[in-house]
């Protein structure tokens, strides 16, 4: 059985998932609205840049486990403060699925920006378990 969420109004509620996805990415990359993309958990290149928006690829900083080999290309809207995913390495749209209705397009963006926010909410607990580590060591 597969666990999934499956809200009524699924456009409104992706535009509110990007929007915490957002805030989420705003904790672990606390400068993200002066172009300043610094971060201890995450690694993120800039692709491109516009007035208020980046592209960009974020996965997280290099370690020996395989999942150090997923990222996600993401658009950056600081004006809406807001998060989308365009899409993720690990994951590739089947070449039929690509020309699909607008409803397909719409539950693929929705499964596309939920991992993401599973994704950050696991970054932000290793980032929190990592922090009295290096206290500590700092000590």
């Amino acid at each position: 059985m597969q666990h999934t969420v499956r809200p009524i109004n699924k456009s409104f509620c992706l535009q509110m998932l990007c929007e915490e996805n957002y805030v989420k990415l705003l904790r672990l990359v606390p400068n993200i609205n002066q172009g300043d993309f610094s971060s201890v958990a995450i690694q993120t290149n800039v692709l491109a840049t516009g007035p208020f928006t980046f592209t960009a690829y974020i996965h997280p900083i290099a370690s020996n486990t395989r999942s150090a080999e997923s990222g996600f290309k993401c658009r950056i809207y600081l004006d809406t403060k807001s998060v989308e995913v365009l899409n993720i390495d690990a994951y590739s749209i089947p070449h039929q699925q690509q020309t699909t209705s607008p409803k397909a397009i719409l539950n693929n963006k929705w499964a596309l920006n939920y991992f993401f926010e599973k994704w950050l909410s696991f970054q932000l607990n290793l980032s929190r378990i990592a922090q009295p580590n290096q206290q500590s060591i700092n000590a």
